[in-house]
């Protein structure tokens, strides 16, 4: 399975609950480009998005909208809302261990590519998770870590900044 883990994009402080806070317009454009980013890595690899996993925290919410904008200028269009689910799971309290069994049970039901959209401090825990702490990443927004998870002992590939 590939992993691919990113942080939202950069998020204001206008809100009066972290879970409303919402994205800058700057951070708005990072997740457009690292949606444009991951759609060419997709395509590179002839790969195909089999499940995407979204906090329900605006900004994770939003940075996937932006991400989606960016993969569909790459895929023509492509249709990605079947594959969306939005996870409690995944917010900045997550726990690590929900995640990786989460992941095993869908790598065993046969999925190969897994796009997980979510804040600090879950993102670094999860890399280092996926790859038995061999890895970890800087997690600035709207970074994303590619993770080749075909054994537990998974690898970081690449992280790309935007």
């Amino acid at each position: 399975m590939n992993i691919w883990i990113m942080r939202h994009g950069e998020a204001g402080f206008n809100a009066s609950k972290d879970s409303e806070r919402t994205l800058t317009e700057f951070g708005q454009a990072m997740a457009e480009q690292q949606g444009q980013w991951l759609g060419k890595r997709l395509d590179q690899q002839n790969l195909s998005l089999d499940k995407i996993l979204v906090s329900p925290y605006q900004r994770a919410k939003q940075t996937w909208q932006e991400v989606e904008r960016g993969l569909q200028a790459v895929s023509s269009g492509k249709n990605f809302s079947h594959l969306v689910e939005e996870w409690d799971g995944i917010t900045p309290a997550g726990e690590v261990q929900n995640v990786l069994n989460y992941a095993h049970f869908l790598r065993d039901e046969g999925a190969k590519n897994l796009l997980i959209i979510s804040h600090l401090p879950l993102v670094f825990d999860l890399v280092q998770a996926f790859t038995e702490h061999q890895h970890s990443v800087h997690f600035y927004p709207a970074v994303i870590a590619e993770i080749d998870w075909r054994t537990d002992a998974g690898k970081l590939v690449i992280a790309e900044k935007p």
